[in-house]
């Protein structure tokens, strides 16, 4: 960070007389933020906690809370919001996954995104599928849906065909791929 240049800044981040957010980070999301601090690409780990039990994976800024109201005005009811985006490592994605996954509410996870230039489809894919099976799950049943269009899709989409996990490409709107994914819970509810 640019702290050094900017002491002034610093000092008043600092002045403990300042207010303080209403609700403090819950361990889930200390731990989503030690998953973003893993290295220093991209990021996956931004993380805020609810009681819902889908999992959400989103790209980043207006898509992010496109794709989560999207999915709560389908009736779905998601278990976090977080962001991911800048092309985050495997390692990244598979453990932010397994977070994800760990909670004991969450059946199943939807990854949706806009059409990407700076994140790979692929390493995406790689580290939801590997953060599935460490979880002991099995892809197939449960990505809801997975949608980002853009960079390296079609390696992406070899990927998660493997494992037999449904994709939908930049036809499928967020909006739809949010509808998706609902469904994809409430069948299983």
């Amino acid at each position: 960070m640019a702290e050094n240049r900017h002491k002034d800044i610093t000092e008043i981040m600092r002045d403990e007389s300042r207010f303080e957010a209403a609700s403090k980070m819950t361990a889930f999301e200390r731990k989503a933020s030690e998953i973003d601090q893993l290295d220093h690409r991209g990021v996956a780990g931004r993380v805020i906690e609810f009681d819902g039990t889908l999992g959400l994976i989103i790209g980043g800024g207006g898509a992010s809370l496109t794709a989560f109201d999207a999915v709560r005005s389908h009736g779905g009811e998601p278990a976090n919001y977080c962001e991911i985006g800048g092309n985050p490592s495997v390692r990244k994605v598979k453990e932010l996954t397994r977070l994800i996954l760990s909670k004991p509410n969450v059946t199943k996870i939807a990854v949706i995104m806009n059409v990407v230039s700076n994140t790979r489809v692929d390493l995406v894919a790689r580290g939801i599928i590997k953060g599935i099976l460490e979880a002991g799950k099995v892809p197939s049943e449960t990505v809801a849906v997975f949608r980002i269009p853009g960079a390296w899709e079609e390696e992406g989409f070899k990927i998660l065909s493997k494992y037999g996990v449904p994709y939908c490409d930049r036809a499928v709107s967020i909006d739809e791929a949010a509808r998706i994914a609902v469904e994809n819970v409430n069948k299983i509810a």
